[in-house]
C-alpha cells in the first residue's frame, strides 16, 4: 500500500496530511516534526499570545486527538538524518521510516546576523514556540527594548511591547518600515500608527555591535555613532529556507528547494511546499514565499495531486499583518507594480492602495477593510480589475464603490449614467 511521509509539522505539512484524508487517501500518513510540541500556529505567536498568559495550548494546530482520529501517526522531537531515494526510506532520529511519496515542509529560520554581542543575554530570535516562550519570560523584566528589523516580526513585536508601555526602538537600515513588503503609502501610513502607539524607530541605520553589562544586553550601537539603549533586543530581518542538506542527496537547492509547477523536485516522488520551495509562479519565474496562505495553497495542491482528485488552480499570494491596532492584508505581488493609486479616504482609516504593471492590477494592500481585500483577491484571480485609467478619476469612492459604478456605467445607456470627475 502507498504511503505518505510529510517533514515538517507547520501549516503545510499539517494541511497535506489532513487534506489527504478528506480527498479520500486511505494509505498511511505519517507527520513527523524536530519540535517537541504538538503542530502548532506561528502567527499569534507575535501577536496577542505574547502578551497573554496562556500555554502552547492556545497555539495547537490540531491536538493529539484530531491526528489519531484521522489515522495520521505524528512523530515529535525526531530530526532527519537522511535520504535514501533508490530504496525510498528516510533515515531518522527514531529509525528508518519507508514512503511511496514524500513532502518536505521544512519552513525556513531566522536570518543570523554576526557582530560583537549577538551572544549576550536578552538577545532573541522569534520563530518557534521555544523561542516564543523564552521571549515573553524575559519581557516581564524588560525596561526598554530594541528591535532590529523593520518587517512584519519586527513591526509585530515592537506594536506588542508598546502595548506594555515599554519603550521600543526598531532599527531598520533602509529609510522606511516595510521597505520590500508595502507601497511607501502604506509604510507611512503604518509608521504614524506605530509612533502614535509609542514605538520609536531609527532609520537608514546598521547595528555595528551589541554592548552588554554583566552578561546582560544594554546597549545597540549604531553605525552613525549613536546608540539605543535597550536590555532586550529581538532581531527580525528576515528569513532563510530550511533543507540545504537535500543536495547530498541529489535534489537541487537555490534559495529553496527547487520544484517544478507541480511542486516535485526532480524526484517525482518528492515533494517541497511552503517557506522551503523554491517554485514556478504564474509567469514561469522561479521564486518563494513566506505565507501561510503560500504553505496552504501548496498544500491543497499537493494533497489533491497525490490523492488523485482534480487539483486546484494556484492561489493568488496573500499576506497579512496586524500591527499597531491595524490590520494590513496584502494580495499579489508588490515587486511587480509600476504605478500606484489610493482608493478611498485615508481619514476613515479603512482604504486600499492598489499596484498596476503595464495597466493590468498585479497588487493590493487593503488598510482595515478585509473586504476590499476579498475584493482584490477574486480581482486577480480571475482577472477582471478595471483599468487604471478607468479607476483613477473616481478612486475616492473606495474601491468596492468604484466598482460597482462602473459595472453600472458600463451597461447602463450613455444617457443615463454620467461618469463623476472626482480626481484632481
Amino acid at each position: 500500500m502507498s504511503s505518505v511521509l510529510i517533514v515538517g509539522g507547520g501549516h503545510g505539512g499539517v494541511d497535506v496530511a489532513f487534506g489527504l484524508r478528506e480527498r479520500g487517501y486511505t494509505g498511511p500518513i505519517t507527520v513527523l516534526d524536530k519540535s517537541g510540541f504538538v503542530p502548532y500556529e506561528r502567527p499569534p505567536m507575535s501577536k496577542s499570545w505574547i502578551n497573554g498568559a496562556g500555554g502552547p495550548a492556545e497555539l495547537m494546530l490540531r491536538g493529539h486527538d484530531a491526528f489519531s482520529g484521522a489515522n495520521i501517526e505524528l512523530m515529535l522531537n525526531c530530526e532527519v538524518l537522511g535520504i535514501d531515494r533508490d530504496k525510498k526510506v528516510l533515515e531518522t532520529s527514531h529509525g528508518s521510516v519507508e514512503y511511496s511519496t514524500l513532502v518536505l515542509a521544512l519552513g525556513s529560520s531566522p536570518r543570523q546576523l554576526r557582530f560583537s554581542g549577538a551572544s549576550l543575554a536578552g538577545m532573541h530570535h522569534l520563530h518557534t514556540l521555544e523561542q516564543a516562550t523564552v521571549l515573553r519570560n524575559d519581557l516581564t523584566s524588560a525596561t526598554s527594548v530594541g528591535v532590529i528589523g523593520a518587517g512584519f516580526i519586527g513591526l509585530e513585536i515592537a506594536s506588542s511591547v508598546a502595548k506594555r508601555g515599554i519603550p521600543v526602538t526598531v532599527v531598520e537600515t533602509a529609510r522606511r518600515p516595510m521597505p520590500r513588503t508595502a507601497s511607501e503609502f502604506t509604510s507611512a501610513y503604518m509608521r504614524a500608527r506605530h509612533e502614535d502607539a509609542g514605538t520609536n524607530f531609527r532609520f537608514n541605520a546598521s547595528v555595528q555591535e551589541i554592548v552588554g553589562q554583566s552578561g546582560r544586553v544594554s546597549r545597540v550601537m549604531l553605525s552613525d555613532g549613536t546608540h539605543v539603549k535597550a536590555d532586550l533586543v529581538v532581531m527580525g530581518v528576515g528569513a532563510l529556507a530550511n533543507g540545504g542538506w537535500v543536495t547530498d542527496f541529489g535534489l537541487d537547492f537555490d534559495n529553496g528547494i527547487v520544484v517544478d509547477s507541480t511542486l516535485r523536485t526532480k524526484d517525482p516522488d518528492i515533494f517541497a511546499i511552503g517557506d522551503c520551495a523554491r517554485f514556478l509562479d504564474d509567469e514561469g519565474g522561479a521564486t518563494r514565499l513566506e505565507s501561510i496562505g503560500n504553505a496552504a495553497d501548496h498544500a491543497r495542491r499537493v494533497a489533491a495531486t497525490i490523492a488523485g482528485s482534480p487539483v486546484p488552480v494556484p492561489d493568488v499570494p496573500w499576506f497579512w499583518t496586524l500591527q499597531a491596532g491595524v490590520r494590513l492584508q496584502m494580495a499579489g505581488r508588490v515587486d511587480r507594480v509600476e504605478e500606484w493609486l489610493l482608493t478611498g479616504s485615508v481619514e476613515s482609516n479603512s482604504f486600499s492602495v492598489l499596484g498596476w504593471r503595464n495597466s493590468k492590477l498585479v497588487y493590493g494592500e487593503s488598510i482595515n477593510s478585509p473586504s476590499d481585500h476579498v475584493t482584490i483577491r477574486k480581482l486577480l484571480a480571475e482577472n477582471t480589475a478595471p483599468t487604471l485609467s478607468e479607476l483613477r478619476p473616481i478612486a475616492e469612492m473606495g474601491l468596492k464603490a468604484a466598482i460597482k459604478f462602473l459595472v453600472s456605467f458600463r451597461s447602463a445607456p450613455k444617457d443615463e449614467v454620467s461618469r463623476p470627475q472626482m480626481a484632481r
